[in-house]
């Protein structure tokens, strides 16, 4: 078996660091808006107005972002559509996988069929990141311009902050797998340079090792 299969484009690696770094600002200058007793770390932006507005301004990139993701012609915009596609296609061997994740997460192992380029687990993770996200974006934009019914203008409020926690929640256990999980930080390596040794990749996506990893390998 080679050493090392190419995981992921650098396409797919760009997506990826513009989400997570774009998620982090919001999250950031969000609680400083949000909550009095961040207000003061808010000063290395230069206080709270000028925090709110890089706040808007970052919510309007991300924004933009995604929509270029889905339209865009570029590779980012094609591996973005592809893994899109992908994850909402949950078969039963996602499924499988899926119901017995919370035993993978605490370090456990149990028998699951063969896994695509993203496995059960990761395919709700990224599902629940697509809703958290159309979510917290609606009802950001809501609040911003204070537009629509008085009541749904109250609801806003509450669920940007309630989508921000969950995506919170979210970020936390995927930095905990990517990281400290004993078994699946071996995939880290992936989303700095696009490898990932072989033997980790087969173990975790054999349906994708076999249909399409065997084309890049090296070592």
């Amino acid at each position: 078996m080679a050493k090392e299969v190419y995981r992921f484009s650098a396409g797919e690696r760009f997506v990826h660091w513009c989400h997570g770094v774009a998620f982090l600002l919001l999250l950031f200058t969000g609680l400083g808006v949000l909550l009095y007793a961040f207000q003061p770390a808010m000063n290395v932006f230069g206080g709270i107005h000028v925090t709110r507005n890089i706040h808007r301004v970052v919510a309007v990139l991300f924004t933009i972002g995604m929509i270029i993701g889905f339209i865009g012609k570029g590779e980012g915009a094609r591996q973005m559509r592809r893994w899109f596609k992908d994850v909402i296609n949950f078969g039963k061997d996602d499924f499988a996988h899926a119901k017995n994740f919370g035993i993978e997460f605490f370090g456990g192992h149990k028998p699951f069929p063969p896994q695509g380029k993203f496995n059960g687990g990761e395919k709700l993770n990224s599902m629940f990141t697509i809703l958290g996200t159309i979510c917290i974006v609606i009802s950001g934009y809501i609040m911003w311009f204070a537009s629509g019914p008085s009541l749904l203008l109250q609801w806003a409020y509450p669920i940007h902050a309630a989508c921000a926690l969950f995506m919170t929640a979210l970020l936390i256990a995927h930095l905990y797998l990517g990281i400290l999980h004993p078994d699946s930080n071996q995939a880290l390596k992936g989303i700095f340079t696009g490898w990932v040794p072989a033997k980790f990749a087969y173990e975790h996506y054999e349906k994708w090792y076999n249909e399409e990893a065997k084309e890049t390998m090296k070592g």
